[in-house]
């Protein structure tokens, strides 16, 4: 597999890692329900918040892999650090 391909795949991984949590976050938003049927509460709230942070978590791993994609494509065309 070439340095190409293998920063294209890297690249993947990164847009699947941040958007793993994009339907649970929806879900946990509850926007479908009614009124008197929405999750509400401590527990909810704390559910959201807590998806929100690993959301955020999830976002800088991405990051980091998109670094690494754009190091291994460079690697790849040759044109080292």
């Amino acid at each position: 597999m070439g340095a190409q391909e293998e920063a294209g795949k890297i690249r993947q991984l990164a847009e699947d890692v941040r958007t793993l949590l994009d339907q649970p976050i929806e879900i946990a938003a509850d926007r479908q329900a009614k009124p008197d049927e929405r999750w509400a509460g401590p527990t909810a709230e704390k559910v959201r918040g807590e998806l929100k942070v690993r959301k955020g978590r999830l976002g800088s791993m991405a990051d980091t892999l998109e670094k690494s994609a754009t190091q291994r494509g460079k690697e790849g065309d040759g044109g080292g650090n």
